[in-house]
């Protein structure tokens, strides 16, 4: 092979990884299995912070009963709302709709969350395979850690 041919196998190489990669990452997410998908709730409180950040933005609200929630952003849902990455600021007045972590700590998924009057949908449906079959198990009587265990990463 001349060193030219060599040159631009390696550019091609170089640039068919540099396309797997993104896609690699985009896919490494976890499973929705830790939250109750199909029972979602409303809270109601003040966001502390809001990080956009991949894999997932984290917001930190305190409810009306001084509980602070940690909820996970979905990341793809949230581009896909059109929402800017500073659309929540700390100290806005918010009502979110999550799903809540199956284990009772506040922790959740959003679903949505209105602000100054606005609802935004942004994940109320989760249609992830693995999601459903853990819920699915669950409802089933499965124990949670061994749901947990099995659906541990995404389909």
């Amino acid at each position: 092979m001349s060193a030219c041919s060599n040159f631009l196998f390696r550019g091609f190489l170089l640039s068919v990884f540099a396309t797997l990669i993104p896609a690699a990452a985009s896919y490494a997410h976890h499973s929705f299995a830790p939250y109750d998908i199909r029972n979602p709730i409303e809270i109601s409180g003040v966001a502390e912070d809001f990080v956009f950040r991949r894999p997932h933005p984290m917001l930190t609200l305190l409810d009306g009963e001084g509980v602070e929630w940690k909820i996970e952003v979905p990341t793809q849902f949230w581009g896909r709302a059109g929402l800017a990455q500073d659309a929540i600021k700390p100290g806005d007045e918010l009502r979110v709709l999550v799903h809540p972590a199956r284990n009772g700590d506040p922790e959740a998924a959003l679903g949505g969350f209105e602000l100054n009057g606005t609802y935004h949908s942004i994940h109320e449906e989760v249609g992830q395979r693995s999601g459903n079959e853990a819920a699915d198990a669950i409802e089933r009587g499965e124990s949670l850690e061994s749901v947990l265990e099995r659906f541990a990463n995404p389909e």
